[in-house]
């Protein structure tokens, strides 16, 4: 309740203000960006630097508090700047796919041309994210089931290899929910502008 308390009270009039910035700073540097383009701009933007850490982490942690596995692990130096390399490309990627008014206008009349109506169009997003999701997370959860396997269940190396396996399915999982919620922010933004 805190949280919707403090995006209504202070992240709504911080977006209004951004737009209205960013239609004032395209206005004065001659680009030729619509409102809308600011403003799905500026959702994306948000949708791929706060939402996607948070859901990543928030579903990670979830992941960890029911792993049967003993003491949670800290990843390694290398896994860690993985991760981050990963946290930022995923950032960019949500911003590039869910941001430009042409992609999303591409994307929704083809969903819209597959899909018959509301519900099935609900159901065949559905079946988008879950494919996503399988694609995005199959290499990792590959290459540390295949580890898992060759190891004794009392192998030290056990809970570091759980821990990175749930940590790749959560990123992947993070990651297709956040593009969905920018792409469906930038349908709103293009339906109401």
């Amino acid at each position: 309740m805190l949280i919707t308390l403090l995006t209504v009270l202070l992240g709504v009039p911080a977006v209004l203000f951004a737009w209205i910035g960013g239609v004032l700073v395209t206005e004065a540097w001659g680009l030729e960006l619509s409102p809308t383009q600011v403003l799905t701009g500026i959702l994306s933007a948000i949708t791929g630097a706060v939402l996607w850490p948070l859901a990543l982490r928030r579903l990670y942690r979830e992941m960890e508090s029911r792993r049967s596995a003993g003491a949670s692990t800290t990843p390694s130096w290398r896994e860690a700047v993985v991760r981050a390399v990963i946290v930022v490309l995923g950032a960019v990627g949500i911003m590039a796919l869910s941001g430009p008014l042409d992609l999303v206008a591409a994307v929704r009349s083809a969903g819209a041309t597959i899909a018959i109506g509301p519900r099935e169009n609900g159901m065949l997003l559905q079946l988008v994210a879950t494919i996503a999701i399988l694609l995005l997370a199959a290499p990792a959860l590959v290459v540390t089931q295949r580890a898992l396997q060759r190891m004794s269940p009392d192998d030290p190396r056990r809970a570091r290899t759980e821990e990175r396996q749930n940590w790749h399915f959560a990123a992947a999982t993070a990651w297709v929910v956040s593009l969905l919620v920018g792409y469906l922010l930038s349908i709103a933004a293009l339906m109401t502008m």
